[in-house]
């Protein structure tokens, strides 16, 4: 019997000895993110047509990647909304891009306006914007970079999460 039970005791030792631990995930790369020093958008809206402009300031090492083509492809690709008339200009002495553009199908109806495209990937909505009379302000970081955001209506407004409207 006791030679029964020292083998018993010598093949669980053997087995436990042999196991692996539990296999764990691969470590994944930090994500990547954009060299962008700060960013200032401005979006007025007028009749059924939203005008966008973004200012962008880079790092030296990711200014000298961008294109104009570049910029308009990361703005097609990051929106997809019905822009047109693209205009790109880049400073090299500050280091900064502006890619200004004008955005149709953004209205549900006649004078009301639907954010749903420009917020989707930040992490907040318009509850967090500053109102006054006929804007919307955000200052903050968005993913760790500095940002300023301005939206100017027409009118005085009134909003919910994603959406902007005329006050009664």
């Amino acid at each position: 019997m006791r030679k029964y039970f020292i083998l018993v005791i010598l093949s669980l030792l053997i087995l436990f000895g042999c196991a692996q631990p539990g296999a764990e995930p691969p470590p994944t790369a930090p994500p990547i993110v954009e060299e962008t020093k700060q960013v200032i958008i401005e979006i007025e809206a007028v009749d059924q047509i939203v005008h966008y402009q973004c200012q962008s300031f880079w790092t030296q090492d990711e200014f000298l990647k961008l294109s104009e083509d570049d910029l308009i492809a990361r703005f097609k690709e990051k929106y997809n909304v019905d822009a047109q008339n693209f205009e790109v200009s880049l400073d090299e002495a500050k280091k900064s891009t502006i890619l200004m553009c004008d955005i149709k199908g953004t209205t549900y109806n006649s004078n009301s306006y639907n954010f749903h495209w420009f917020l989707r990937d930040l992490p907040f909505d318009l509850y967090q914007f500053r109102q006054s009379e006929k804007e919307l302000n955000y200052e903050g970081e968005v993913n760790g970079v500095p940002t300023k955001i301005r939206l100017i209506f027409p009118y005085t407004i009134a909003h919910c999460r994603e959406h902007v409207w005329p006050a009664k």
